[in-house]
């Protein structure tokens, strides 16, 4: 009984290995569509940025008043972001921190006294006219 017990387990772990290899060239060749997916995608970027870049620097040279502008702009830009972020960071240090320590409950309001009417003027009983 050892010996079938033992060739049983050996066609098993055949079949296993069998699978493994076959699952392993699968992904194998996945992974291989992919990296060439992924540096085809990568050339044509390549080719766009390059092709970009060309152009930018094409327009700067043809109209550089106009570049400068943009230059200025976004330079002003930055500046502002770094002035407001200044601002918001000596505001953070000035503020006392927050203690971690619980809040004790709110006491709830007393209920308000019931107003009392205004004293109504007493009715005419003279007619006008």
């Amino acid at each position: 009984m050892t010996t079938e017990r033992f060739q049983n387990d050996t066609a098993a772990n055949d079949t296993a290995e069998g699978k493994v290899a076959q699952l392993t060239e699968a992904a194998t060749k996945q992974l291989s569509k992919a990296s060439d997916a992924t540096a085809k995608a990568a050339g044509a970027a390549r080719d766009k940025i390059e092709s970009a870049t060309e152009t930018t620097v094409d327009s700067a040279r043809r109209h550089p008043v106009a570049a400068a502008a943009i230059v200025a702009g976004a330079a002003a830009a930055v500046a502002g972001a770094a002035f407001g972020v200044s601002k918001l960071m000596e505001k953070q240090k000035a503020s006392p921190s927050k203690s971690s320590a619980p809040k004790a409950p709110a006491t709830p309001k007393k209920p308000a006294a019931p107003r009392k009417t205004a004293a109504k003027k007493p009715a005419s009983t003279t007619a006008k006219g």
